[in-house]
């Protein structure tokens, strides 16, 4: 991979170095030139990065790269996946932080190409994360590289429009457009915060809702997480789920489930002058690439969308599904093992993560590691049992009880069929690599006096000690 940025331009003839006579064909090699490039009006002014790629074979390469706005990392990026159709998913997938299913789809080849075929100029606005880590205004830009039907190379800009859209925007305005990332917090959430999960500081951005005793509008003026969480739990959850709400967006509770995803979803019911509704909330990273980031919360009602008792409990196993895989979440799976160890049901706890999963996600693509996420859920499902609890943990991590199992032999013989499931995984992108698990196992027995605290960082032992052996291994602790 090249680091170093390549600034290549091609130079123009100056046709005062030719005779009068000459001049109109010294411009017409000039206009060929621009043409060849695709530096068509203004953008090579403009754009501080202009990649050109062929329509047919999808190669590109870097014709210009130059300026203090300039992306190292999108341009790393281009050298690194020379094919349009890996970079543009790489780079939006990476760089964009809103509206990303949209940008996904205008930025598809043969929508591109239904664009500029004409003649005509395409550009999409987004928000970039920065190499700094920061967010910017930023635009891309698509225009065929010469006359339509005369060429079958397209370019694709970039420029930072950060200083244009500060000059129509207050700074404040500019500031809870940075925040709100996420679209539907703005449209749907009734109310709305900004945590620094650090200090614990609260800032209010929206408040149409409920309002929290100890709290005003919307504004600058920082508050305590405690006074948010704890006095609205207090004052405002239903009694029966006032335990777990503490626990669940308690700010360590927050840190700890936004570690692995960018986002933490969940219901719970409201009591509000004697009947109870359901309501939503939504944690989610201001910028998860940048460790400590923001986070906005985000609460609202969703009784509009329970309209049945069918409905509400549809809503109730939605609460307590892991979205992706479809098996259940970190939370609800962790109450059902206790619940499980609290009744003297007997089993054996597994902790497993993937092997090298970060090397999946960058040599293949994102989309890839989630194929594999999925895949590995399916297997659990596969081999173990309807009785048996399985539960994502976040990322590549994954955890279950088996019930009524209570030998290392019965154990690793369960483990080495799933084993073998997860090394039938059919994952075209990824050849022959075959798919590995580090995993670690513990006893429950009846009359154990442990807490779920302790087994579970038993089995967490084992799964580090697993790390060392090459090929799934599990290690009993």
């Amino acid at each position: 991979m090249q680091s170093d940025l390549v600034i290549k331009e091609n130079e123009l003839i100056d046709p005062a170095n030719y005779p009068e006579d000459q001049h109109k064909l010294v411009d017409d090699f000039n206009a060929r030139i621009r043409r060849l490039t695709g530096i068509i009006t203004g953008i090579g002014k403009e754009y501080h990065t202009i990649w050109v790629i062929n329509a047919n074979t999808k190669k590109m390469y870097l014709y210009r790269s130059t300026g203090e706005n300039t992306n190292r990392y999108a341009v790393e990026l281009g050298y690194r996946f020379d094919n349009y159709d890996r970079f543009i998913e790489e780079y939006v997938d990476r760089c964009v932080v809103n509206s990303i299913e949209s940008i996904q789809r205008d930025v598809k080849l043969d929508v591109v190409i239904s664009r500029i075929k004409n003649g005509d100029l395409f550009t999409l606005d987004y928000m970039r994360l920065a190499d700094d880590g920061n967010m910017s205004y930023h635009q891309m830009a698509f225009a065929l590289a010469g006359q339509p039907g005369e060429t079958e190379n397209f370019i694709l800009a970039f420029r930072d429009i950060d200083k244009s859209i500060r000059k129509h925007i207050s700074d404040k305005r500019y500031l809870r457009e940075q925040l709100d990332i996420v679209e539907t917090l703005s449209r749907d959430y009734y109310n709305i915060f900004k945590i620094n999960p650090q200090t614990g500081g609260v800032v209010i951005l929206k408040l149409d809702g409920y309002v929290t005793k100890g709290m005003e509008g919307a504004g600058e003026k920082v508050y305590s997480y405690d006074v948010l969480y704890k006095q609205y739990v207090k004052d405002r959850v239903y009694s029966e789920d006032q335990e777990w709400m503490y626990d669940a967006i308690s700010l360590e509770t927050i840190k700890n489930k936004l570690r692995d995803n960018s986002e933490y979803v969940s219901s719970y019911r409201v009591i509000d002058k004697g009947e109870v509704h359901y309501y939503q909330f939504t944690y989610i990273l201001i910028n998860a690439n940048i460790p400590g980031s923001d986070i906005l919360a985000g609460f609202k009602n969703v009784d509009d969308i329970v309209a049945s008792a069918k409905e509400r409990q549809n809503l109730e196993i939605l609460a307590s599904t892991d979205i992706m895989t479809g098996i259940l979440n970190r939370g609800s799976g962790e109450q059902k093992v206790i619940e499980a160890m609290a009744n003297n049901q007997a089993g054996m706890l597994c902790i497993l993560d993937v092997d090298n999963f970060k090397d999946i996600n960058d040599d293949y693509g994102h989309n890839v590691g989630d194929k594999v996420i999925r895949g590995i859920a399916d297997s659990l499902k596969h081999v173990f049992r309807d009785e048996d609890i399985i539960f994502r943990l976040g990322g590549d991590e994954y955890a279950l009880y088996v019930m009524n199992l209570n030998g290392e032999e019965a154990g690793r013989e369960m483990m080495d069929r799933f084993f073998k499931e997860i090394a039938g995984m059919d994952i075209p992108e990824l050849g022959d690599n075959r798919i590995c698990v580090s995993a670690g196992a513990v006893f429950f027995k009846d009359g154990d006096k442990r807490s779920f605290e302790d087994l579970y960082k038993l089995a967490d032992s084992g799964v580090y000690e697993s790390k060392k052996f090459n090929g799934s291994t599990l290690k009993f602790r």
